[in-house]
């Protein structure tokens, strides 16, 4: 990449001049004019060198959280593994049982086969047995013990088979529980399989960085013996390609929150006992003033979003620095990050729904993956960590990844210190 970058100055260089390498024009530059030029594209190019580093250092992080997810998940598959083994004993265990409980009813069945056959062979073998009786006294005791011997048949054979019936009913639920683990397994394979994906991108998007910063670590090299308007195409092609590096790397932070969450299964969340009756959420800083609204905005160091060059993905809120930063709903942490750019440190809460709220630059943050938070639970303090021009907070609001402009969720105006 370099030397493609060292070729691709040097034809611009020889597009840029008239023969024998003059310029074709007559009039000598005005040296101030361009080395003010130069400055300003050396102050441009270490900007995206910052840029550039702080987001690898950021995807950094990230694949250490999807190694740790990896993990996570492999120990889920493990356990899931485990249950299944143990229901395939259990239900292996009670075919044998059935098996053995099936061939006594049977054998029982042979039995009572065998008294009907001797008695319709013999039927006067009944009545040898009662005449033998020696007093109507010995008569009914006869009597009441052949009724017993076949009533008592009998509830044999109905114990019998309510037993088998009742094996059978326990050895279904045991096998619909490993149907269900099985389903548990392959859903955890997916969700391990598109992790593994996701590090592949996560990668690739670390070495195109690299790459990028080795060639505009280049280009400020080579920068004092270039005109200033081929500094100024370069610079601009780097940060064309860079910002799209940037971009991709952020989603992929994104990406691992929805993973997470799937992982996680986050479902419904129980009302917390002070959760807001009216809305959905509540500000996360009531006594804040907006500084900057959702959607396209004006400031270069907004990343490119949906067809526009800089988009603002959530709402600027600034309280003093410090100042608490609360939950906006009852939710599940889902990530936990640091960055010196981008959101810099930040917390991501899912919530019932398929909602994902941000909450970014904060100077310290008070929770930790996979904790239970309430709606107005303190989540971290507000800084001016990552991208940022001064102390304020960065509220995001994400459905299946995409930014939402999170203020139609919040109580109507400007924030207070409304909470019911």
């Amino acid at each position: 990449m370099r030397g493609a970058l060292v070729a691709l100055l040097v034809a611009f260089v020889v597009l840029g001049a008239g023969p024998g390498g003059a310029s074709a024009s007559n009039a000598p530059p005005d040296p101030a004019q361009q080395k003010a030029v130069i400055d300003q594209i050396r102050a441009q190019l270490g900007s995206n060198l910052a840029d550039a580093m702080a987001a690898q250092q950021q995807l950094k992080q990230s694949l250490q959280q999807n190694a740790a997810q990896q993990h996570d998940v492999q120990g889920k598959i493990v356990a899931v593994q485990q249950k299944i083994d143990d229901l395939d004993v259990l239900i292996e265990a009670a075919l044998q049982r059935e098996a053995m409980l099936a061939d006594r009813i049977e054998t029982e069945r042979a039995q009572l086969r065998q008294l009907a056959r001797a008695i319709y062979v013999a039927p006067t073998s009944l009545l040898v047995i009662l005449g033998e009786a020696q007093s109507l006294s010995d008569l009914l005791t006869r009597v009441a013990d052949l009724n017993i011997a076949g009533s008592r048949a009998a509830d044999i054979k109905a114990s019998l088979a309510k037993d088998l019936t009742d094996l059978e009913a326990e050895r279904q639920k045991e096998q619909a529980a490993r149907d269900e683990q099985v389903k548990q397994r392959a859903k955890l394979a997916s969700e391990l399989a598109e992790l593994r994906r996701l590090q592949k991108v996560q990668q690739k998007s670390m070495a195109e960085l690299q790459a990028k910063i080795a060639e505009t670590q280049t280009e400020l090299y080579l920068l004092k013996n270039q005109s200033s308007k081929l500094a100024q195409q370069v610079a601009d092609m780097l940060q064309q390609q860079q910002d799209a590096i940037i971009a991709a790397a952020m989603q992929a932070v994104w990406t691992q929150v929805q993973l997470w969450t799937q992982s996680n299964n986050v479902g419904q969340i129980p009302t917390s006992a002070g959760h807001s009756t009216k809305y959905r959420f509540i500000w996360p800083e009531p006594k804040a003033v907006i500084s900057q609204p959702f959607g396209p905005s004006r400031l270069v160091l907004e990343p490119p979003y949906g067809g526009f060059p800089h988009f603002h993905t959530g709402i600027d809120l600034v309280e003093p620095f410090g100042s608490p930063v609360y939950a906006a709903d009852d939710g599940v942490v889902a990530l936990v990050g640091s960055s010196s750019s981008g959101y810099g440190r930040y917390v991501v809460i899912a919530h019932s729904g398929g909602l994902d709220t941000l909450y970014g630059h904060l100077s310290t943050t008070l929770v930790k993956v996979g904790q239970l938070v309430n709606q107005g639970q303190t989540v971290g303090l507000e800084g001016s960590t990552g991208n940022s021009t001064g102390p304020h907070l960065h509220f995001e609001l994400r459905i299946k990844q995409q930014p939402i402009d999170p203020t139609p969720y919040l109580p109507p105006g400007a924030p207070s210190g409304f909470k019911g």
